[in-house]
């Protein structure tokens, strides 16, 4: 699921520094007590207030955790794809013993097709729809399932199948309580990556066995 946009962690590094305070050496016994309880005191602030700070930087990492490394309007790294849009807010969906995740759903604008695709594709796309999928199948029952057959359409007009080449082989059987997940992607042909509002994703509902249908169909808008 992290071919085209991988999660990464940003860490926070930064130094602390703390100061003590002294007393005079021609101050008498009661004033020197009293410069070490306020020493005391001042050591005392300076531990809590650096503590304060390091659980504070600890928050802001874990705050961090799961932000993407490529964020919109930036090219990947070989120069081909822009990201456009993404939505990666999506709730989860249930039918029948089946959850369904979009962790992520992404539009790419093409700005190099790459020569060496030239050869498996009769087009060059303008852009990339990619769906990331986590599937979770709570029977022990074998379910199947072809979330990476999934139809969708676009804000643009298109209707789009997946691109079997480049989308991982995701969905089919699961066999009892097991979890699958990849990305399922689509090239557009011919309509304007930076002009889609939206992607409608439809699934047929999972089935067993006897390919009798166990749940609902998925028809799912999801916005950008």
């Amino acid at each position: 699921m992290k071919k085209n946009y991988l999660f990464v962690t940003l860490g926070l590094v930064s130094a602390i520094t703390l100061s003590a305070c002294g007393g005079s050496e021609d101050t008498n016994a009661s004033d020197k007590n009293n410069d070490t309880e306020q020493e005391t005191t001042e050591n005392a602030e300076s531990e809590t207030t650096s503590s304060d700070e390091s659980e504070s930087e600890e928050n802001e990492e874990e705050e961090t955790d799961g932000e993407w490394e490529y964020q919109v309007g930036d090219t990947n790294e070989d120069g081909s794809l822009k990201l456009l849009a993404r939505n990666d807010t999506s709730e989860t969906i249930e039918t029948a013993s089946i959850s369904l995740d979009f962790p992520q759903v992404t539009v790419a604008e093409v700005v190099e097709w790459p020569a060496d695709l030239a050869d498996y594709y009769d087009f060059e796309p303008t852009g990339v729809i990619q769906i990331d999928v986590e599937v979770l199948n709570s029977s022990e029952e074998t379910i199947n399932f072809y979330i990476g057959q999934a139809t969708i359409t676009t804000s643009t007009g298109e209707q789009l199948e997946p691109d079997f080449l480049s989308s991982d082989h995701i969905g089919g059987e699961f066999i009892g309580s097991v979890n699958k997940s990849g990305s399922v992607r689509y090239m557009l042909e011919s309509s304007d990556p930076n002009e889609i509002e939206w992607v409608r994703v439809l699934v047929d509902a999972p089935h067993d066995e006897n390919f009798e249908s166990v749940g609902d169909d998925i028809d799912v808008q999801i916005d950008f």
